[in-house]
């Protein structure tokens, strides 16, 4: 898995672990080792203080993930619209209207995808990717990057 994989993985293991520790710090405040020192040395609310600031960069940690998404996601179909807008103007012949670069950016994007925890987002990368590509190299990520790498030394 890549890294950025492996940072999406942990980053959904770790919220439902953040928000119970949150709630638990609330709810248990009183009962906390170390809040009466902690209320001594920064003021009564610096245990509630604490938990708001961790929602809060949680929730703004979630919000820019949802914008990298957002940006993945809008040139993906931006790649696949402009796929069939060139396979359209070149009469669906299906090698020769595709744009390269355009090509090679949206099949990396699905090879990506395919290390998706959903089996539905697997699936339906398989499927663009063998449209891309006229052949289906299967559901490992490996003959699709030979596969990407071989378009690319053909096109220089």
């Amino acid at each position: 898995m890549n890294p950025s994989g492996r940072a999406d993985s942990l980053l959904r293991q770790l919220t439902p672990l953040v928000l119970l520790g949150v709630i638990a710090a609330i709810v248990f405040e009183r009962w906390l080792p170390g809040a009466a020192w902690i209320k001594a040395q920064l003021g009564e609310q610096a245990i509630l203080r604490a938990c708001l600031s961790v929602l809060a960069g949680y929730v703004l940690l979630l919000w820019g993930e949802s914008i990298r998404l957002h940006t993945i996601l809008t040139g993906v179909l931006a790649a696949f619209r402009q796929f069939d807008q060139q396979a359209a103007a070149a009469g669906a012949s299906p090698k020769g209207a595709r744009n390269p670069k355009a090509r090679i950016e949206a099949a990396r994007l699905l090879v990506a995808a395919l290390q998706a925890e959903d089996p539905s987002i697997r699936a339906t990368s398989r499927h663009n990717l063998a449209r891309l590509a006229g052949q289906d190299l299967g559901d490992a990520p490996g003959p699709w990057l030979a596969w990407i790498a071989e378009q690319e030394a053909g096109g220089k």
